[in-house]
């Protein structure tokens, strides 16, 4: 069913857009039809086209800004990095202003001894990382593979999940407090920040706030500022890989590892996919790649000796299995590094066979690349994920290769592919996601994303408005399979069934705080469910 368009009057417009100049500078209000169109977009498609993209630089503009916008009736929707596929940031609406928080950047404090730190909401994962590192330290969760461009304040209120998740789960896992402002402008403090003088150290003193504006698509507020749980920065790192080939063998194997949380990270794809995302390398990528694995080892021998193992080993293990997975692990000392390799392969014992541990070894080397917002030879691409319990993931798996045998002659006919990849978040999650591509022409922020050099090694599609209309009715029902399997989701934004059938006091107990915070329901309107 079509949302409602709500519009204003050009007057009011005009009024809105000289107000906030007025507020924040002419600079940071932006009118501009090729920016606008890119801020309403994301990995997905488009929404309606916002009035202005508002870029504030502190925390005072945004409180200066949201109840203006707020007043005149229009919707915020607050973007990060842009990485969303499920409508998280995207206008419902004309009268709609999209809040740019790429402009709060700042890093307030590194406290290495207590360990946390407080980190503006637009600040990149990456860039976090690298400011930390100096110190001895990474967060508990330190970023998503798109951590070049995702923002720490879009993952806690999307959640997300890859590095640090194999142990500690996703990324609301490292949230100690946070800096929200709401509707009316009021800036709202959660953790121990909330009293005078305490710092962020501790988060749960009593309610725990902040774990209500964790995974809250940004629905109850404007984040301007998250302080995160810092851990020492371990030593040394390692990983192995392997390959599978039945997928309860996978499953097992991984749920086997997974349990005694020996694993930091924990990632892989079937052989299908990782097939075609190898065959759409090229030598100058792969230059790159085995340039930063030799720089990324601990000592100069070591870095040449993994370089010559991957040159050697190639892409071998692609020709016969049909699931991977690749585990990381790190440790002290080379003892307990030790320890934790033996223990993966004693886990994964005769569920699968053990291969050259090559995406160990680049991921470890390269943690943040080039955000893959197309899929290999520049097809579109749409992740959908449901977080299952070990024991439940099977069942699950068998229940979607049976829609998607149904559904292959379709498939075929459209050129869509849908293939599998995974990872598992905590002791006791799988996170089974599944990625379709099809061919199409991009959009804006494809082309905004992705590299010039990677770009120039796509080709773009037709117009394919079949082939879109079919994957998102393959969208529909998959995810209402994953929701007939109890699946829980992260990035929930409009498209996941959050709200359906929740019990009663819990709708109405999130119904009265989103009116409290939000009384005009102005803030990323129909997100989680929410008006």
């Amino acid at each position: 069913m079509p949302l409602p368009v709500h519009t204003l009057e050009p007057e009011s417009s005009r009024q809105l857009l000289a107000q906030l100049q007025q507020a924040i500078g002419a600079a940071q209000v932006s009118t501009d039809n090729a920016e606008r169109r890119l801020a309403s977009e994301d990995v997905y498609r488009s929404g309606h086209m916002p009035l202005a993209v508002v870029r504030p630089l502190s925390t005072a503009e945004v409180a200066a800004a949201v109840p203006l916008i707020v007043a005149a009736g229009c919707g915020i929707f607050v973007r990060g990095g842009g990485m969303s596929y499920t409508d998280a940031y995207l206008p419902d609406r004309e009268a709609a202003v999209i809040l740019d928080m790429g402009g709060l950047t700042g890093i307030r404090e590194i406290n290495a001894g207590d360990l946390y730190a407080t980190v503006e909401a637009g600040c990149t994962w990456a860039a976090l990382d690298a400011a930390l590192q100096p110190h001895g330290v990474r967060a508990i969760f330190w970023g998503p593979m798109s951590g070049q461009l995702a923002t720490v304040g879009g993952a806690m209120s999307q959640g997300a999940a890859t590095f640090g998740s194999g142990r500690n789960g996703p990324s609301s896992a490292a949230a100690l407090g946070f800096e929200v402002v709401l509707a009316d402008g009021r800036i709202l403090e959660t953790g121990g920040a909330a009293q005078p003088n305490h710092s962020n150290f501790f988060r749960h003193y009593g309610p725990d706030l902040t774990g209500l504006f964790t995974g809250d698509a940004g629905a109850l507020g404007v984040k301007t500022a998250v302080t995160l749980q810092l851990e020492p920065r371990p030593r040394l790192g390692d990983g192995l890989s392997f390959a599978f080939d039945d997928f309860r063998g996978l499953a097992e194997g991984v749920a086997a590892v997974s349990r005694q949380g020996l694993a930091t990270e924990v990632f892989g794809a079937e052989t299908a996919l990782a097939r075609q995302v190898a065959d759409a390398s090229t030598f100058k990528s792969d230059l790159k790649t085995l340039w930063a694995v030799s720089q990324a080892a601990h000592n100069p021998l070591a870095g040449i000796k993994r370089v010559a193992q991957i040159a050697a080993n190639g892409r071998r293990f692609l020709k016969d299995s049909r699931y991977t997975i690749s585990f990381l692990t790190e440790g002290d000392s080379g003892a307990e590094l030790r320890r934790n390799l033996r223990g993966i392969r004693a886990a994964i014992g005769s569920h699968g066979y053990e291969i050259p541990n090559t995406m160990a070894t680049i991921t470890r080397a390269m943690p943040f690349p080039p955000p893959m917002v197309l899929g290999p030879g520049g097809r579109r691409l749409l992740p959908l994920h449901g977080i299952v319990p070990h024991s439940g993931v099977a069942t699950l798996h068998a229940a979607v290769q049976a829609y998607l045998t149904e559904q292959s002659d379709t498939c075929r006919a459209h050129g869509v592919d849908v293939f599998l990849v995974y990872s598992t978040l905590g002791r006791s999650a799988f996170l089974y996601e599944l990625v379709i591509y099809w061919p199409d022409e991009w959009n804006t922020l494809h082309r905004a994303t992705l590299p010039a050099d990677m770009l120039a090694l796509f080709k773009e599609g037709e117009p394919r408005p079949e082939a879109r209309e079919y994957v998102d009715e393959l969208k529909t029902q998959l995810v209402e399979l994953m929701y007939a399997h109890g699946a829980a989701h992260l990035q929930i934004g409009r498209l996941y069934p959050y709200g359906r059938d929740r019990s009663a006091p819990s709708q109405a107990l999130l119904n009265q705080i989103k009116a409290e915070v939000d009384p005009g329901g102005l803030i990323n309107p129909g997100a989680l469910g929410l008006s």
